[in-house]
This record gives structure tokens, sequence and C-alpha cells, in this order.
């Protein structure tokens, strides 16, 4: 499961790279158009606003039939709007970019997670067994042991769910095995916990395992 899990990051962090050297070419392709755009359009302008002669009939008729090789108007507005067709494509580009990203270190956080609670779960047998060594000797050294191991769970973001006896029963927390009815002079509004048979575990903010217990009512 493990090794699973790791690949399957491996896999992720990998595409990410792929994606990151494509974005990067991508990027390269559009500042070298843009600048292409760029000089182009400084060309037509620096054209364009060159004085014409007016001196002499000779020079103004010279003047005249050098205006008609300079680009016409049009063509300073295709380069302008190729610049700008150049532009919104580097945004569209970094707004994808960023949107991958953010989906790349979800797919990463989840996996991670999903991996970090596997591994809890396959330890909570162990602390039963624990438990069930201390009940039969509460002297016994495996408490130092599950002290000790859940400690560095808890640090890690494990949290014990062992509800008190008259505690609301949730559903979403508890699994009820066994039912018993309410006591004739009890005035409880629902179900409530009578004893806990088995603790149950939260990992991180989620339930890895309920809390097995006994209902009243």
């Amino acid at each position: 499961m493990a090794q699973e899990n790791r690949s399957a990051i491996d896999a992720i962090v990998e595409e990410n790279l792929n994606m990151r050297d494509e974005i990067d070419e991508l990027v390269e392709e559009r500042d070298a158009a843009r600048a292409d755009a760029e000089s182009a359009e400084a060309a037509v302008t620096e054209e364009a606003s060159q004085d014409r002669p007016t001196i002499g009939y000779a020079e103004e008729s010279a003047a005249d039939s050098d205006a008609e090789d300079l680009p016409e108007a049009g063509t300073l507005e295709s380069v302008t709007a190729e610049r700008d067709s150049y532009l919104a494509d580097s945004q569209r580009l970094a707004a994808d970019f960023a949107n991958y990203r953010k989906q790349s270190e979800k797919r990463i956080a989840e996996t991670a997670a999903t991996q970090s609670a596997g591994l809890v779960r396959n330890l909570l047998p162990v602390l039963d067994a624990c438990d069930s060594a201390i009940v039969q000797d509460p002297e016994s050294p495996v408490g130092a042991i599950r002290a000790a191991l859940l400690g560095e769970l808890e640090r890690s973001g494990l949290e014990l769910l062992a509800p008190g006896n008259g505690e609301s029963f949730d559903p979403e927390q508890h699994e009820a095995v066994m039912h018993e009815a309410a006591a004739a002079d009890s005035e409880q509004d629902g179900p409530i916990v009578a004893e806990v048979l088995r603790a149950g575990y939260v990992w991180k903010g989620k339930v890895v395992r309920p809390a097995m217990v006994k209902v009243a009512g």
C-alpha cells in the first residue's frame, strides 16, 4: 500500500515537472514572438513619423512617391492586434499553469493524507492489544509502550474518541453494537452512550474508526 501511494506521488510530481518544462518552452516562444511584433511595430511607427519634404515641386512629388511606399494604417493596427494576441495568450497560459499547479498540489496532499490514514489504521490493532493487556494487568509494562505510541501519533494528528457514559449518541462518531432500554426515570431526549466497548480514533479531523458503544434509549 505504501509503495503504491509513493509511486502515485512520484508520478504526479513527474507529471508536474514535465508540464513546467512544456510551459517554459511555450513562454520562450511567446517572448520571441512578442519581441518580433514589438520590433515590427517600432519600425512601422518610425517610418510613419518621418516628416514629408515640402520644399520644391520636384521634392514634393518625390515625397508623394515615397509616401506610396509607407505602410498603411492597417499594417500598424495588424501588428498591434498581433501583439495584444500574444499578451492574451501569455495571460491565459499563466492562469492555466496556476490552476494546474493548484490541482497537482491538491492531488499530492490527498494522496499523502490517504497514505498516512492507512498507516494509522494499521496501527490501531496494536493500540487495541495494548488496551486489552492493560485491562488484564493494570501494572503491565505495555502501558508505557502504549502511552509512547499514542503520544507520538497524537502529535501527528491522532485524537482518541472515547465518549463518556451519558453522552449523546452520535452516529457519525459512534457505532452502536448493543442496545438497552432507557431507565424509567430518565429524562433523556434521545439515545445516549451507556458504555464504551472499544475506543475510536480521529485522524486529522476525520473519523478513521468510530467508537464501539452500548446505547441506552
